[in-house]
């Protein structure tokens, strides 16, 4: 939360009017301060911040192919990629969000048949993802475009939207309720699966 400051006035004229039927405390003034700042924090549109960790590896010619894939699948960008001195390979220097950053590893060897080194990951900074995870198209043209909502209070628009995606992911892993997966639509097409 950056940039938010709370200025609380007192207004001698505006009290002039009401009284209470018992005296303020502590609890009901923070109680009423923190609702105040929820609301109004949401009426904003919501925006993720996201960590980015730098990855520097080794690559031969063959294998710069797979590499790029996989950085590009997983949202990462390549920075800078130079020939090592006396060898045939590159030294790649990339960013990849850390949430992508999973699993890199063994599937950059899968993917590359072991041409590339293992990444040395350290963190590198900070960045605001621009998509809205709540974000419900409205207009004629936005619901031409993304389609309508399928399930209600779901953003299930078709669209690939990454910061909805990381909400629900860390919903799953507290154990919280997740919109996306568990509501029946259809009870008749329902299936009972084997433990």
């Amino acid at each position: 939360l950056e940039g938010v400051e709370v200025a609380v006035q007192s207004s001698i004229e505006a009290a002039a009017g009401y009284s209470c039927a018992k005296p303020l405390s502590g609890g009901m003034v923070v109680s009423a301060l923190r609702s105040g700042i929820r609301c109004s924090l949401l009426t904003r549109p919501s925006r993720l911040v996201e960590s980015h960790l730098k990855l520097t590896l080794h690559s031969s010619l063959t294998g710069i192919g797979s590499l790029y894939g996989v950085l590009s699948k997983r949202r990462g960008k390549v920075v800078e990629d130079s020939m090592v001195e006396g060898t045939d390979l590159l030294m790649i220097t990339a960013t990849i969000p850390h949430a992508e950053s999973f699993g890199l590893a063994p599937e950059l060897f899968r993917q590359s048949s072991g041409e590339v080194t293992a990444p040395e990951l350290v963190f590198s900074h900070w960045e605001r993802l621009e998509q809205d995870p709540f974000w419900i198209p409205t207009s004629l043209e936005e619901r031409e475009d993304f389609g309508e909502i399928l399930q209600n209070g779901d953003v299930s628009t078709g669209m690939d939207n990454t910061a909805l995606k990381y909400i629900r992911k860390v919903r799953e892993r507290k154990g919280l309720l997740v919109d996306s997966s568990r509501t029946v639509v259809a009870a008749e097409k329902q299936r009972t699966m084997k433990r």
